[in-house]
């Protein structure tokens, strides 16, 4: 099974602000960062088309009051939403908007951010190489106290995994756990976790690798992730054979193959057959 990175699908926020008592917003402002907020409940249910179309308008609001922040807040969430819909293409464009630059300046937060999201486009296409530059330019504009560390951390690690560092990719893994934990990212944490024991478990330290992944799988099953579960499973089936635990592993194999075909993810269920069946009864 093709190890997949799977990042935390943190939504840009626009806030309102934190002084209290205060004036409201101006009435296009509220009307965006509601059209937002909605649109994050879509998304959060699963409905990725209709969330794209309340992230346009909600980005429509923005442009007509000319709110860079704004801006481009639902242009990487959109880019989110369309990557979640295999709209690749749409999902790129939405980020460079941000990075390309032109007539609006962007806050460096927010370019960070989109640089962050564009090297996970681009990991997730095949191409490290460029998700390794735009990390670069994520990593330059996340400055003291930035809150893209630790996420930043995991696309290293990931990409160190895909140029078959398995050590580095560990050794990293190590360190976003560490500020995915100070920060209380719980999906991050668990991305972390997954990293570290899929590296473990390619470097052959199977028994290592058992908890990392034990711990990814129960906060995963927290947040009800179901293809970071079946990831979480189908390694840990993996760490069980390594050890020469037939019946362990046969026994992860069998539950992957149980989520993989409620998700559904034929291939995935597919993979998760042929394994355990390899290791005979």
């Amino acid at each position: 099974m093709t190890f997949r990175f799977f990042t935390s699908i943190v939504l840009s926020t626009i806030l309102l602000g934190c002084a209290s008592p205060g004036p409201l917003p101006p009435a296009k402002r509220l009307q965006a960062i509601e059209a937002n907020n909605r649109a994050s409940t879509l998304f959060a249910r699963g409905d990725y088309a209709g969330a794209v179309k309340l992230y346009r308008h909600a980005l429509d609001l923005e442009r007509s009051v000319e709110d860079e922040d704004g801006i481009a807040a639902n242009l990487i969430n959109l880019s989110i939403a369309y990557q979640r819909l295999g709209e690749r293409k749409a999902a790129e464009d939405a980020v460079a908007e941000i990075l390309e630059g032109g007539v609006l300046v962007f806050p460096p937060a927010r370019i960070a951010e989109a640089a962050l999201r564009e090297s996970i486009l681009r990991l997730d296409g095949g191409d490290a190489e460029g998700a390794a530059r735009s990390l670069e330019r994520a990593r330059a504009g996340c400055t003291k106290n930035c809150l893209l560390e630790g996420k930043i951390l995991n696309v290293e690690a990931q990409l160190a995994y895909v140029r078959k560092d398995f050590a580095g990719a560990a050794a990293t893994a190590e360190k976003a756990l560490a500020s995915n934990r100070a920060r209380g990212e719980q999906e991050e944490v668990a991305n972390s976790l997954r990293l570290l024991g899929a590296s473990l478990v390619e470097s052959g330290d199977f028994d290592k690798s058992r908890g990392p992944l034990e711990q990814a799988l129960a906060i995963d099953k927290d947040l009800a992730l179901p293809t970071r579960i079946l990831r979480d499973l189908m390694l840990l089936g993996r760490a069980e054979q390594g050890r020469g635990e037939g019946t362990r592993a046969r026994a992860y194999f069998a539950r992957a193959r149980s989520v993989a075909n409620a998700i559904p993810d034929a291939p995935a269920s597919a993979e998760a057959e042929r394994l355990g069946a390899a290791l005979g009864k």
